[in-house]
């Protein structure tokens, strides 16, 4: 088996790089596995490649959902396949790859994204009562992290290693990881501490991995959606309708999928999706390690702060930022 080249890391993308229409053409017959694609954004991506023709696994531990979703898009025609699985289990995962793996003719895998993710309490309540001696506080939510960059990582991993899986039919293209972290992880979002900071987790780990994963043949890029609509975030769009902020639309999201699948010349690069717009974060030394790109967004969410603290305080937070 001959070994992939190297994939160059590619500099900013101009932003009209993303007005430009993709046909998608090149998701036919791909392989795909999405985690966390029993609803939300990754159900909306998982739609998308299937309708373009390619074979979809939808990973997630929600297994009703997950059935009866997956049910509805094979109804459809689209070739797609349903498997349980809790991204914070090596084992599950590992499982859920090789059902992806063997779910396609050629026994290959092209493309991976990892989404699974999930939202958290507040770290530090408002109405928190003081505790005594007599009894032990309680231990604070750790699943966000469990999730969001563990099970995160374990994807990454998986997909490495099943992206080289021997083979007697030599990818034509890079094979191709899209990392889902959050916009939390660039701009302040305390509402939900333990989420953004796993998000933060996230994105380190993209960081310091894309030049690895980059020299062993394959692309990586992350994307940090905007808040949208979705089961998850429930919670937190009365918020943010509250106080007059934007609420994306999660047709972005799988429109900049598409474009990172079909594009080849962009690898190593993380992107904003939402609340208007595709933006690069210029997420590297050359951008001031996202300061380019954070500036750039700030004229679709202007006065973000200030809306925090409006949140914070519908919250019952006292007004401290």
């Amino acid at each position: 088996m001959s070994t992939p080249s190297p994939v160059p890391l590619s500099r900013a993308v101009a932003p009209e790089t993303f007005h430009e229409p993709v046909s998608g053409i090149s998701l036919a017959k791909k392989n795909v596995l999405i985690t966390g694609a029993a609803s939300g954004i990754g159900a909306v991506i998982a739609r998308t490649f299937a309708e373009k023709g390619a074979y979809v696994t939808l990973v997630d531990k929600n297994e009703e959902l997950g059935k009866e979703y997956t049910s509805q898009l094979q109804g459809k025609g689209l070739r797609v396949q349903f498997v349980a699985a809790d991204v914070t289990s090596w084992e599950a995962q590992v499982a859920a790859f090789k059902a992806a793996v063997k779910f396609h003719p050629d026994s290959v895998l092209d493309i991976v994204v990892a989404n699974a993710g999930m939202f958290s309490e507040p770290f530090v309540a408002p109405d928190e009562s003081p505790i005594s001696l007599d009894q032990d506080p309680p231990r604070p939510e750790t699943t966000p992290w469990e999730v969001n960059t563990i099970g995160f990582s374990f994807t990454a991993k998986l997909a490495q290693l099943y992206f080289e899986l021997p083979s007697e039919k030599p990818a034509a293209k890079p094979k191709c990881l899209i990392l889902v972290s959050c916009i939390a992880a660039y701009v302040d979002f305390p509402v939900v501490a333990a989420y953004t900071s796993s998000k933060y987790g996230a994105r380190g780990f993209f960081k310091n991995m894309r030049g690895i994963f980059s020299s062993r043949g394959h692309r990586v890029n992350l994307i940090a959606p905007w808040i949208y609509d979705t089961p998850m975030a429930a919670g937190v769009i009365p918020l943010l309708e509250a106080v007059d902020a934007p609420v994306s639309d999660i047709g972005l999201m799988s429109n900049a999928a598409v474009k990172l699948v079909e594009d080849d010349t962009i690898n190593g690069r993380a992107f904003s999706v939402g609340p208007e717009r595709m933006i690069d974060l210029c997420d590297d030394v050359e951008g001031g390690n996202a300061e380019t790109g954070i500036a750039e967004l700030r004229k679709d969410a202007p006065q973000w702060e200030e809306k925090v603290v409006g949140m914070l305080e519908l919250m019952g937070y006292s007004k401290v930022f």
